[in-house]
């Protein structure tokens, strides 16, 4: 085993991870399950000096992907240009330098709340799952189910080939090799590459069906190669024993709606209870001759809780940037800081992009976003029974004001 950090050491990551995730128990746990595969002598992860290196290299991850995405400059438009006002005609087109024209304002929408948020969350499940995962390895060795000498590779560490060719099955085409399985048990003998088992990830509830055709398609592009920690293995030197199948999923309880108003100097807030502990732990069970699943004790809502404060995170280290200097910023904003600054150009676009020529289901999802990030995430995914309650269905689908949620003066 490794050698523990310092306790210091252990407090300042912790923190540091909680500043981004909002979740302390969630950022502790983070912390236990890459410190448990930083001390094993089975495990190979990506960026693996500290927790915090790792954390930060699966953020970065994260971050390089939604800057490399076609979208990704329109997100970073949308803070720095903004969007038409609601009375202005409708806009087709602009260029980079102007603000979002409609079109332009749906499929951002459609990439904070479809990619971004999933990207995030799909991270956090990674970093969770890495310690089950881990201990499962080691069972399976007590039990002979592996070798002795199987290690865990996880995450980008593993890449694929793609298939280019629908040629005969027995003799495909292989083309460029990219991102691979969250997780392989491997045994590496004399060059020889032996696959004893495929782990498949994932930040949301999936039917055994999908899980199995997910782990499956690993498996058939494995027959092309691999490539490990950045060395390429041909076809000929990888070999398949036992085809063990790992399925993580997180938990499906949900998050408190509790909360509370508070007076404070400009009125009144809204006071939420501190994130606790999960109910339940971390469960393993095997569901069929080499098929396993590790249901994590973190649930899907929790994920997507922290996915959602995340990317207002980004929000804040795009704004720093954009309104670095104070003559950025309106004039209406002087009294902030470039990373509020960020965040607020964020939460009055999606204020407005309802207001434009976009279809319904753009509309709410630009609605969500804006309730949750300007009311927290427990009140905003429940607007929708907010508003029903309080002025009937017809304004289920509609952004909520102060006065929806903590009544009137």
């Amino acid at each position: 085993m490794k050698s523990l950090q310092s306790t210091d050491a252990d407090e300042k990551t912790i923190r540091k991870i909680a500043q981004i995730v909002s979740n302390r128990p969630l950022s502790e746990a983070i912390y236990r399950s890459v410190n448990t595969g930083l001390r094993s002598r089975s495990a190979h992860i990506a960026g693996e000096k500290t927790v915090w290196d790792v954390f930060k290299h699966s953020l970065e991850e994260a971050i390089r992907d939604i800057k490399a995405h076609p979208r990704g400059k329109l997100f970073r438009r949308l803070i720095e240009y903004g969007v038409p006002y609601p009375d202005d005609p409708e806009v087709l087109i602009s260029d980079e330098r102007e603000r979002l024209s409609d079109p332009e304002c749906g499929s951002c929408v459609e990439f904070i709340y479809s990619h971004m948020i999933s990207r995030f969350k799909g991270e956090l499940a990674e970093l969770l799952a890495l310690e089950p995962c881990l201990r499962l390895l080691e069972k399976l060795k007590r039990n002979g189910q592996v070798s002795t000498a199987t290690q865990l590779y996880w995450g980008d560490l593993i890449k694929e080939p793609c298939e280019v060719s629908s040629g005969p099955a027995a003799n495909p085409t292989w083309g460029r090799f990219r991102k691979g399985a969250d997780g392989l048990l491997v045994e590496k003998k004399d060059g020889v590459i032996k696959i004893e088992g495929v782990v498949e990830v994932k930040s949301m509830a999936r039917s055994r069906k999908k899980l199995l055709t997910q782990i499956d398609r690993h498996i058939a592009r494995l027959h092309g190669g691999i490539e490990l920690e950045r060395r390429r293995f041909p076809a000929d030197n990888v070999e398949f024993s036992r085809e063990i199948r790992i399925a993580v999923i997180p938990s499906s309880w949900k998050l408190t709606r509790e909360w509370r108003k508070v007076k404070n100097k400009r009125g009144w807030s809204m006071k939420f209870p501190k994130a606790s502990e999960p109910l339940t732990p971390t469960h393993t069970e095997e569901l069929d001759v080499n098929f396993w699943k590790i249901t994590l004790a973190w649930s899907q809502e929790a994920l997507h809780q922290a996915a959602y404060q995340m990317t207002f995170w980004y929000m804040a280290q795009v704004g720093k940037h954009i309104f670095k200097k104070k003559q950025n910023l309106p004039s209406s904003w002087t009294y902030m800081t470039s990373a509020e600054a960020g965040q607020n150009a964020s939460k009055e676009t999606l204020f407005y992009i309802p207001m434009r020529y976009i279809s319904w289901r753009q509309r709410r999802k630009a609605v969500t976003l804006y309730n949750v990030y300007g009311y927290g995430y427990p009140i905003g995914v429940d607007a929708p029974e907010i508003l029903t309650r309080r002025k009937g269905s017809k304004w289920r689908n509609e952004i909520l004001w102060p006065e929806d949620v903590l009544g009137e003066e």
